[in-house]
C-alpha cells in the first residue's frame, strides 16, 4: 500500500485504520486537487500561519496532516476517523495541540477563515452538514468541496446550490473534482433532521439522524435476525448491541429481557445518538448505556453474556472483513466463556470458519436466500 502522501504542504507519511485490504490507500486524488486549488488560489490565507481551517470528512487525516500548520479543527462522525487522524499527526512528528477534533453532532462553535469540505457518500449526511454551515457561520467563508467524480452528481451540487452561495464546479482532475461556495450566513429554521419512520410489525416509532446505516428503514438483515431473536432460560446478564446503527436490535433485547442492562455501541456519533433517543421515545430510557467507540474499545473483558451484530462489510467499494474482522476479536474478548454472539450477514460472505477458529464453536440457527443468522459461542 501507499503511504507517503505529496502535497503543495509537504510528503506525509499517512495509515489507514487496520482494514483487511491494505491495497488502499489513505487519501485519494480530490485530497490532492483540494490541497493544490488551495496553495494556488488562497496564496494569502496559505501564508499566514495563525489562519483558522476547519475540515469536515476527513477521512484518515491525510488533508489535516498537510495543513496541521494552521489551526485546525476536524469535524467527523466517525471515532476511528479522529483516532487515526491523531495517530497520522504523531507518525509525521506533528504538534497535535493545533487540532481540536469535533463530533459532527456538536455544535459548530469556532468561525474558520476557510472550510474544506470532502463531499460524504450518502446525501442526507451531505445536507445535514451544509445546514449546520449555513446556520451556523456567518456570510463570505470560502468553502472548498472535494470528491470523486464518480461521487459528485447532480443532487450533489444542488444541495451546494441551496445552502450556499456563489456556488461552482471545477473540471475533473484524475477522477476527482472541486465545488466551490461561500457561506450564506446564520440562516434559520433548517431542521429537516432527524426522520422517523414506524416499525407496525413490531409497535416501535423509530427516529433516525443522518449518516445513520440504513437511513429511514430497517434493513433487511436486521428485521431477519429480529425474527430469528435469541432464545435463553434465562435472561443474560448484560447484552451489547455492537455497530448498534438506530438502536432497533437493542429495543428488542430490552423489551425481551427487562431486567438485563444493555450497551449500544457504534463508532458513528450520530448513530449513538439515534439510539439513545430511540430508547427515550419508546419508554426505555434508564435502560441502556450509550458508547462512541473503536468496535469494542475501552468495554471490560469477559463483561457480556450476549453480544449482537449486523457488521459491515464493505471498504470503499470492495468487499472486506476489515471491520467485521475487528469486531469479532473484539467480542471474544469482552464475551464470557460460554457466551454468545449472534451474527447476521448475506449469505456470500464467509463469516462462519472465521468465527470457528476464532471462538471454537459457530453454527447457522437460521437462514434464506439473502441472510443468514450465526450463533458463536466462546470456550469455556
Amino acid at each position: 500500500m501507499e503511504r507517503e502522501f505529496t502535497t503543495a504542504f509537504g510528503t506525509f507519511g499517512i495509515n489507514r485504520d487496520t482494514d483487511e485490504d491494505k491495497t488502499l490507500r489513505g487519501w485519494d486524488t480530490s485530497d490532492s486537487y483540494a490541497l493544490d486549488y488551495f496553495a494556488s488560489n488562497f496564496k494569502d490565507l496559505a501564508e499566514n500561519e495563525n489562519l483558522n481551517i476547519t475540515i469536515f470528512n476527513d477521512s484518515f487525516g491525510a488533508v489535516g496532516c498537510a495543513l496541521s500548520k494552521f489551526n485546525l479543527e476536524s469535524i467527523s462522525d466517525s471515532f476511528t476517523t479522529h483516532m487515526v487522524f491523531k495517530a497520522n499527526l504523531k507518525l509525521n512528528g506533528l504538534d497535535t495541540n493545533k487540532v481540536s477534533l469535533v463530533p459532527s453532532n456538536a455544535n459548530l462553535e469556532k468561525t474558520p477563515d476557510i472550510i474544506f469540505f470532502k463531499v460524504p457518500k450518502s446525501n442526507n449526511y451531505l445536507e445535514y452538514l451544509l445546514q449546520k454551515i449555513a446556520s451556523s457561520y456567518p456570510s463570505g467563508i470560502p468553502l472548498i468541496g472535494f470528491g470523486m467524480s464518480k461521487n459528485i452528481h447532480s443532487s450533489t451540487v444542488s444541495l451546494f446550490e441551496h445552502y450556499l452561495e456563489e456556488v461552482h464546479t471545477s473540471l475533473a482532475r484524475k477522477k476527482a473534482r472541486l465545488i466551490h461556495g461561500k457561506t450564506q450566513g446564520n440562516v434559520e429554521n433548517l431542521n429537516t433532521y432527524p426522520v422517523k419512520y414506524t416499525l407496525s410489525d413490531y409497535g416501535k416509532e423509530i427516529i433516525n439522524q443522518p449518516n445513520v446505516f440504513s437511513f429511514g428503514k430497517l434493513d433487511g438483515g436486521t428485521r431477519y435476525l429480529i425474527d430469528h431473536f435469541p432464545r435463553f432460560k434465562n435472561q443474560p446478564e448484560k447484552v451489547i448491541d455492537l455497530g448498534c446503527g438506530d438502536g432497533t436490535l437493542a429495543l428488542m433485547a430490552a423489551e425481551k429481557w427487562p431486567d438485563t442492562p444493555i450497551t449500544c455501541v457504534d463508532d458513528s456519533c450520530l448513530a449513538v445518538e439515534t439510539a439513545r433517543e430511540n430508547f427515550k421515545i419508546n419508554g426505555f430510557e434508564g435502560r441502556s448505556d450509550f458508547i462512541v467507540t473503536d468496535c469494542l474499545s475501552g468495554i471490560a473483558d469477559e463483561s457480556a453474556d450476549l453480544i449482537l451484530c449486523n457488521p459491515p462489510f464493505h471498504e470503499e467499494h470492495s468487499v472486506s472483513m476489515g471491520t467485521a474482522g475487528r469486531m469479532f476479536e473484539d467480542s471474544l474478548r469482552v464475551l464470557k466463556p460460554g457466551g454468545s454472539l449472534f451474527v447476521v450477514k448475506n449469505r456470500h460472505l464467509g463469516y462462519q470458519k472465521a468465527l470457528e477458529r476464532l471462538m471454537g464453536e459457530c453454527k447457522t440457527i437460521a437462514g434464506n436466500k439473502k441472510y443468514e443468522v450465526l450463533k458463536a459461542v466462546k470456550r469455556v
